[in-house]
């Protein structure tokens, strides 16, 4: 993935962080990417507990989840696809966001292709699932 994106994903949500609907904890941002492009933003907030192909949502949608359901219905099936997870604090400071086993579970089921996530020196690595 290109760097471009990458910085692009997180001048996203930085600008959408003080929108973020949970308030009270820190704010994680995913995004689909496929092709090169910013399918869909996710975002964590409350929900019911659910389970989605099963897997189970811990009593709040995770942003993986989230950014899955908005992407499935543009995404092309037969072309790879890759996620960005981006964890900020409400003063924007970078976090550490790699997916927890439930949603490294669910993206590897999915079949993305690689997972970006933000450590806490500010850049970002990744995993293969």
């Amino acid at each position: 993935m290109k760097r471009k994106l990458l910085s692009e994903c997180l001048s996203i949500a930085v600008k959408n962080n003080h929108k973020h609907p949970e308030g009270d904890c820190y704010h994680h941002f995913s995004f689909v990417i496929q092709s090169g492009k910013i399918l869909s933003v996710g975002q964590n907030k409350r929900a019911s507990p659910f389970t989605f192909l099963g897997f189970q949502s811990y009593s709040k949608m995770h942003s993986e989840v989230d950014a899955y359901y908005k992407a499935k219905g543009i995404m092309d099936k037969d072309v790879k696809f890759e996620v960005v997870n981006i964890r900020l604090s409400r003063q924007n400071h970078i976090r550490v966001s790699n997916p927890c086993k439930c949603c490294y579970a669910f993206l590897k089921h999915l079949g993305c292709n690689r997972i970006w996530f933000s450590t806490r020196i500010g850049n970002f690595a990744t995993i293969e699932p």
